[in-house]
């Protein structure tokens, strides 16, 4: 049986029966940036606006601008002065539209590092394109002191992080210009920025489109992939599961980490694990010394919320390596709405031209079908990587597009965080369980009796036992979905 293609199925019919959640973000708050001289830029370009025919656009066009990774100084003179320029009215069309644009969005193309000095220290200079952009009005030349020479060194903290009741929207961009307030606070050796008058409303958010090549598909067409799958993503409860797999306690717990005063602790899989299982998903946490691949799992529903330590689950004494060498993804199977977080510093080298180390990559994971991510160009530090909890609390709860959801679940701006994914998108999340045909809680013999019993009769669409939902006729479309359910119970 091709459980991928069941699990898929049994997300997409209720389709046609339900409206995606509403955007806060509208298309012409979006501003697409590519490049017209790289042609796999041009190429996803040319895919976003077939769908979204009212975003804003700006072309670099230039062909001397790096597609991978970027000095800073290569940064400052290619990329932010001519679209700075651009959305301040200083340059064609001249007209100033830096309050009216919400959301950068890159594409593959485009170069998403910035190289810089001290990646392992947390004044380091290395950044990914899409965070710098976020305080693309700011200064950070601007020098700082001995801990933090310039505003680029280290991180800045952002006030968006964990807000996920609050639409971007509803924040004033009136001021997205003003010069801020930056101070460095911290203690020794962890000093970091805080922006005291920065709101929510005074940086852009950022997602880029990007994907990788996975068995015959090509990395193009795995982002078209991406941009289809993610016009109408449609959760039911019962249908998947969460997976969050760390090692075990008393061994310093990678996303347990803290950066006082401004990046508290918060234990994010328990948090995540708490909150997804308060709402009605199947939740495996484990926290132990085995790696828990997809077979090991309580069933085959696709993963919903995969949260990872990856490769790095060995580095506690006794606990188990993920399987092959950054392929630990192939053994799972994903619902067309999931997430993926994982601390591995270096999973997003791949499309900033860098050896993976290992790690897997977070293009790999949209190329295997999931819609939302964010990686790490270079070393993120634990305590910076985004939230699984509030990425899903955003997106599954409170109805947040993805370009919302990825920076209140990043703590932090100007740091080495790559968003990937559609910013558009949003989850509709629902709790009927349509493949329990008789509805006593289990799909099993009873419900495929009463498919089978009414075998090419037509109930009409909307029957109870046109559990597809899609032309009211009992057939093979209606079956798959019981042989997709089959033996999940749901509450």
């Amino acid at each position: 049986m091709n459980t991928r293609y069941l699990a898929a199925l049994a997300c997409a019919l209720l389709i046609g029966a339900l409206t995606p959640a509403a955007r806060a973000i509208t298309e012409d708050q979006v501003l697409l940036l590519y490049n017209s001289q790289n042609a796999d830029s041009l190429a996803v370009r040319n895919m976003y606006v077939a769908l979204y025919p009212g975003v804003r656009q700006f072309d670099f066009n230039d062909a001397t601008i790096p597609t991978q990774f970027c000095t800073r100084f290569e940064y400052n003179s290619k990329i932010r002065l001519p679209l700075l320029n651009f959305i301040n009215g200083v340059s064609a069309p001249f007209q100033d539209i830096s309050s009216d644009v919400v959301v950068f969005l890159t594409t593959r193309g485009l170069p998403t590092r910035i190289n810089g000095g001290a990646e392992f220290s947390l004044a380091t200079s290395f950044a990914s394109v899409e965070s710098e952009l976020t305080l693309i009005q700011q200064d950070l030349e601007v020098a700082g002191n001995t801990a933090l020479p310039f505003r680029y060194n280290g991180v800045i903290d952002n006030p968006y992080h964990l807000n996920n009741t609050v639409p971007v929207t509803n924040f004033t961009r009136a001021n997205i210009k003003q010069p801020k307030n930056f101070t460095i606070v911290g203690p020794t050796g962890g000093e970091h920025w805080y922006i005291t008058n920065l709101t929510s409303g005074d940086f852009y958010l950022t997602c880029r489109l990007d994907a990788q090549p996975y068995g015959t598909t090509t990395a193009l067409q795995n982002i078209q992939a991406l941009l289809n799958r993610s016009q109408h993503l449609v959760v039911s409860k019962c249908m998947v599961q969460c997976l969050f797999d760390e090692y075990q306690p008393g061994a310093n717990q990678l996303d347990d980490d803290d950066l006082p005063p401004r990046f508290p602790l918060r234990d994010d899989f328990e948090k995540a694990t708490q909150f997804l299982t308060n709402q009605g998903y199947a939740v495996t946490h484990d926290e132990t010394t085995n790696f828990i691949t997809g077979p090991e799992l309580p069933d085959n529903r696709p993963i919903l919320v995969l949260g990872s330590y990856g490769e790095n689950h060995d580095i506690a004494p006794g606990a188990e390596n993920a399987p092959g060498d950054g392929e630990y993804l192939d053994t799972y199977t994903f619902d067309p709405a999931a997430i993926f977080v994982s601390f591995e510093s270096f999973n997003a080298h791949d499309i900033a031209g860098q050896s993976g180390s290992d790690h897997e990559q977070v293009t790999d994971f949209i190329a295997r079908g999931g819609s939302f991510t964010v990686g790490h160009v270079a070393e993120p530090f634990t305590v910076f990587v985004a939230d699984a909890e509030y990425l899903a609390r955003a997106l599954y709860l409170n109805g947040r597009t993805f370009a919302e959801a990825a920076w209140i679940a990043t703590p932090a701006l100007s740091i080495t965080n790559v968003p990937i994914g559609d910013p558009l998108a949003t989850v509709t999340v629902v709790d009927t369980f349509l493949a329990d045909v008789v509805e006593n809680g289990t799909v099993d013999v009873d419900d495929l009796n009463a498919i089978l019993s009414n075998w090419q009769v037509n109930v009409g669409v909307g029957d109870r036992l046109d559990v597809a939902n899609n032309d009211g006729v009992i057939n093979v479309d209606d079956l798959n979905v019981i042989l997709a359910a089959w033996q999940i119970s749901c509450p």
